[in-house]
C-alpha cells in the first residue's frame, strides 16, 4: 500500500512537472513571437519620420488655408463696405446739389473715399486670392510594414526594405532645399512603390505562419515555394529603391543655385581685413 502511494504521488509530480515546463514553454514562445512581432528601432525611426513630415505639410496646409480665407474676408469686407460708403456718398451728392447744404450723413467726400479704399482693398484681396498658387498637399504616407520573424523567409530582405526607406525620407529635406520638385516626385515614387512592397512584407509573414504550423505538410511545400518568389520580387523593390537612393546622392553633389559660401563670405574677410589694417595704421599714429 504505501509502495503503491509512493508511486502515485511520483506520477502526479511528475505530471505536475510537465505541466509546469509545458506552460513555461508556452510562455517563451508567447514572449519570442510578441518579440518579433515588435517593430524594429528602424522601423520606430521611419514612423517618426513620416508623422514629422506629415506633420510639416499639415502645418503648411493650415498656414495656406488661414491666408486665403483672409483673403476671402478682405474681398468681402471691402466690397460691402464700398457698397455701402458709395451709396450713402451718393445720396449725400444729391442732397447736397439740391439744398446747397452738406447732405443727411455728412460730407460726401468722406462716403466716396471710404468706398474707393473699400473697393482698392476688394480689388487686390481678389487678386491675390485668384493669383494663390495651389494649396499644399498632405501626403497619406504608407504604414511601416509589420516585423518578419528572423527565422522567416525573406526577413533579411524587409529589414533591408525599412531602412531603404527610412534613408529616403531622411534624404527628402535635403533634396527639397535644391530642388522643392524633384523632392516631390521622390516622396511621390515612395508613396506609390511603398505599399505594394509592403504587402509583400505582410505575404511573407502568412506564409512564415503556414510553414511553421504545418510543418511537413503539402501546405509547407506550397508555402515555401511561394515566399521564396515573394523574396525575389522583394529583392528587386529594394535594388530599384538603392538605384533611388543613388540618384538622390548624385544630386546632393550638384551646385547650389544660390549664391556659393565663398562668394557669401569672401567680402566679409575682404572687410575686416580692410578694418584690421585700418587700426593697426591708426595705432601707428597714435604712438607717433
Amino acid at each position: 500500500m504505501r509502495g503503491y502511494r509512493r508511486w502515485v504521488g511520483q506520477d502526479s509530480f511528475t505530471k505536475a512537472l510537465q505541466t509546469g515546463i509545458a506552460r513555461g514553454l508556452d510562455a517563451v514562445d508567447a514572449w519570442k513571437q510578441a518579440r518579433a512581432a515588435r517593430p524594429s528601432a528602424q522601423a520606430r525611426a521611419l514612423q517618426a519620420e513620416q508623422e514629422r513630415a506629415v506633420a510639416l505639410q499639415a502645418y503648411a496646409r493650415r498656414r495656406y488655408d488661414r491666408h486665403a480665407q483672409r483673403l476671402q474676408t478682405q474681398a468681402t469686407t471691402g466690397t460691402a463696405v464700398a457698397g455701402v460708403a458709395g451709396t450713402v456718398g451718393v445720396i449725400d451728392v444729391v442732397a447736397e446739389a439740391a439744398t446747397s447744404q452738406v447732405g443727411v450723413y455728412g460730407p460726401s467726400w468722406m462716403w466716396i473715399s471710404a468706398a474707393v479704399v473699400g473697393g482698392v482693398l476688394a480689388l487686390s484681396a481678389r487678386r491675390q486670392r485668384r493669383n494663390l498658387p495651389a494649396p499644399p498637399h498632405v501626403d497619406d504616407l504608407p504604414a511601416v510594414p509589420i516585423a518578419v520573424p528572423p527565422d522567416a523567409i525573406g526577413a533579411e530582405q524587409a529589414r533591408q526594405l525599412v531602412s531603404l526607406r527610412l534613408q529616403v525620407v531622411q534624404v527628402i529635406p535635403a533634396i527639397s532645399r535644391l530642388h522643392a520638385g524633384a523632392a516631390d516626385e521622390l516622396r511621390r515614387a515612395d508613396a506609390e512603390a511603398a505599399p505594394p512592397l509592403h504587402a509583400l512584407v505582410e505575404r511573407l509573414v502568412i506564409l512564415h505562419r503556414i510553414r511553421h504550423d504545418m510543418p511537413g505538410t503539402p501546405a509547407d511545400e506550397a508555402a515555401t515555394d511561394a515566399a521564396v518568389e515573394v523574396r525575389s520580387r522583394l529583392i528587386t523593390g529594394c535594388a530599384t529603391y538603392e538605384q533611388l537612393l543613388a540618384a538622390s546622392a548624385t544630386m546632393l553633389a550638384a551646385p547650389d543655385i544660390v549664391r556659393s559660401t565663398d562668394e557669401v563670405l569672401s567680402p566679409a574677410v575682404a572687410a575686416l581685413t580692410a578694418y584690421t589694417h585700418g587700426l593697426q595704421r591708426a595705432a601707428g599714429e597714435g604712438l607717433a
